[in-house]
Formats: structure tokens, C-alpha cells, sequence
């Protein structure tokens, strides 16, 4: 199964105008680029779940957030898997993980993209680790990760941790 580990910054906003602009507006002048945003609301707060590219940068940004006295910020390991685009894909998944008793917290898709050229099935596991390994002995027909172009530099593909 082809899947590239990812770090996820999840932003608290208030619920005002600007609040979500501004968070991108300075991703945008550090030279972030928002591979995928997902935002929730929550009570009196809204929550902006990021990827970004180069991830340190993005990092740095939702760090000065926080001093800006936005948040908090929780940074999160994620695993973006490669999937075809067929009916049943993201509930073939979730079975395999509660099959083998990991819990799924959450998952979305990332469109395919110049950095990325198929489409990502996004999870974070309870068990992170755990789940890897899984995924790792799992024989599954997906598209092909562009391991040059990885999403998180520094952390392997399944292309590279084979090699």
C-alpha cells in the first residue's frame, strides 16, 4: 500500500471575520503552500486542520499564531494513503483498521496536485505506529506516490522505506 506520513497543524480560531484569512495570509507570505485545509467548527471556536509544504515554514507560521495569542495549535503525525477512485475505497480502509482493532479519529481526501499526483485518503490513528505497520504488510491496489515530490520532506514514502 503506497502512503507518505505527514505532520497535520490543527488551529483554533475564534469565530470572527478575518480569523481564517489572516492564518492564510501568513502561510501565503512565509511561502506556505496549503496542500489541504479542512476546518470544523466547535462550540464557540472553529478549528483549521492544515497540510502544508514546506512543513517547518508551516510550523513556524502556526508557532507566531499562537504568540499572536490565536490557538493553541496541536501538530499531529497523519498518514496520507494513495487511493483509487472507486466506490468503497475509504470503507475498505476503515474495515482493515477495525478489523485489526485500530481506531480511525478522523480522515479526509486531498485532491492529486502538482506535488502530489493521486489522490490521499488523510487519517490520524489512535495508534499511529501501530497503523503504519499495518499499512506497510497491507497488499492494496493504489495509485503511485511521487515520493520526489513528498509532502512532509524529510520523512520517507513507503517507496523509500522499501529501499
Amino acid at each position: 500500500m503506497n502512503y507518505i506520513q505527514l505532520t497535520e497543524f490543527s488551529i483554533y480560531l475564534q469565530q470572527r471575520p478575518g480569523e481564517l484569512a489572516g492564518l492564510l495570509d501568513a502561510a501565503a507570505v512565509a511561502g506556505v503552500e496549503i496542500i489541504s485545509i479542512s476546518t470544523t467548527e466547535h462550540l464557540d471556536r472553529g478549528c483549521a486542520r492544515l497540510l502544508g509544504h514546506p512543513t517547518e515554514a508551516l510550523r513556524v507560521v502556526c508557532e507566531s499564531m499562537v504568540d499572536a495569542g490565536v490557538g493553541p495549535v496541536v501538530e499531529a503525525p497523519v498518514v496520507g494513503i494513495s487511493v483509487e477512485d472507486r466506490p468503497g475505497v475509504v470503507r475498505d480502509l476503515t474495515v482493515l483498521m477495525a478489523d485489526n482493532r485500530i481506531n480511525v479519529r478522523y480522515c479526509y481526501f486531498v485532491p492529486a496536485s502538482k506535488v502530489n499526483p493521486s489522490t490521499l485518503c488523510v487519517f490520524r490513528f489512535d495508534e499511529h505506529e501501530k497503523a503504519i505497520e499495518l499499512i506497510e504488510q497491507t497488499d492494496w491496489p493504489t495509485d503511485t506516490i511521487d515520493s520526489a515530490n513528498d509532502l512532509d520532506s524529510g520523512t520517507p514514502s513507503a517507496d523509500e522505506s522499501a529501499a
